[in-house]
């Protein structure tokens, strides 16, 4: 995207490391994510692979057992005057942070509703927290604008609804009444982490589309966290693919989904469910993510990748750059590899998936 687009957050370098009673666990290793106003920025990878934990430093909302060992993140807001400002939010203590940063500025979406909902207080109250915390806004105001987020979600009888309790409402409206709370400080970034995964597959494209449409409404930044590939498609400007704590592909979403150049994306992309596909059974990755406690030599991808070379045993690989925009951590990418096609089953269903987004005219 172009440069005149101002940056919001970047993340550079990024290390952190968990202290356990098994031992230190090196959870991300070098991560580097630039992320522009009103862009979308997906990052996807298995369970484990450092998605979260990258997003909870951003937030600075990590486990008092994380140290980070390395690497800044900036993050660039406008004051009520409009003087621009840019913090590293590794270098600000949690009470600043909290003051600041946390749901005034950037609000975080997280996978279970019912884990981020407190059961003992009306969800009216939950939404008017925020505003009147971080603003100091009247009660009456507040309630107003908690009534009109209500709406904005897509919420029936918004008046009622401020009366209730999280368990009085469904796992759907309690997904949008998160939003809503994300939303009521007029954050400038909005994560999404997991934001459908506990919920069913009609529910979860309705989520997506009210995410898009206030992202759209209001020009708020995104990232989604998720290991769909099929939900990022509909969303994201760019995707980040995360394996062991490292960023191992990273580009435009028609790079990524349509032109992916590592075996680890082919995997991912494979393992999506397709109906046209001729095989009975649905595709996974081989094998396991790495176990971080021990730090291995070469890339943590090879013990899975069926094609590793020699040197991915021993040395990681750099991120080779294939356009602008794209680029890819894996030794296949070196001049002096052997010539490697992803497989010709994802070859195909890629093809026929871009023929199809062209014929409804909806192309990523």
């Amino acid at each position: 995207m172009s440069e005149e687009k101002e940056k919001i957050l970047q993340i550079k370098d990024l290390d952190i490391t968990f202290h356990t009673t098994a031992g230190d666990v090196h959870a991300i290793r070098g991560v580097n994510i630039d992320l522009h106003r009103g862009e979308t920025v997906a990052i996807v990878g298995e369970s484990g692979s450092g998605k979260s934990v990258t997003m909870k430093a951003a937030m600075g909302i990590l486990a008092s057992n994380a140290t980070v060992s390395n690497g800044t993140i900036e993050f660039s807001y406008h004051h009520a005057d409009g003087s621009p400002e840019t913090v590293d939010i590794l270098q600000k203590d949690k009470k600043w942070i909290r003051r600041h940063i946390n749901g005034k500025r950037i609000a975080m979406v997280f996978q279970d509703p019912m884990t981020s909902l407190d059961p003992t207080m009306t969800i009216g109250k939950q939404i008017m927290e925020g505003m009147i915390w971080h603003f100091k806004t009247p009660k009456k105001e507040a309630w107003d604008k908690a009534v009109s987020l209500l709406r904005e979600v897509g919420i029936e009888e918004p008046e009622k609804r401020m009366k209730n309790y999280p368990h009085q409402l469904s796992g759907g409206m309690r997904q949008r009444v998160v939003i809503a709370i994300a939303l009521s400080c007029n954050p400038d970034l909005l994560i999404c982490d997991e934001p459908t995964t506990a919920l069913d597959v009609t529910i979860q494209a309705k989520i997506i589309e009210l995410i898009r449409r206030i992202q759209k409404e209001r020009g708020i930044s995104v990232i989604y966290i998720t290991h769909d590939l099929g939900v990022v498609a509909k969303v994201a400007d760019y995707i980040h693919v995360m394996y062991a704590g490292k960023i191992v592909e990273k580009g435009t979403i028609n790079e990524v989904f349509y032109d992916p150049r590592h075996p680890y994306t082919w995997g991912l992309l494979s393992a999506m469910p397709d109906l046209d596909t001729a095989d009975e059974r649905l595709y996974t990755i081989p094998g396991s993510p790495p176990n971080l406690l021990h730090e291995k030599c070469g890339d943590a991808f090879a013990p899975r990748n069926r094609y590793a070379l020699e040197v991915d045993y021993k040395a990681e690989p750099p991120m080779f750059r294939i356009t602008d925009t794209h680029y890819a951590a894996t030794w296949l990418l070196d001049e002096r590899a052997p010539k490697v096609e992803m497989p010709k089953e994802l070859r195909e269903r890629l093809d026929r998936m871009k023929k199809e987004a062209k014929n409804n005219g909806s192309e990523l």
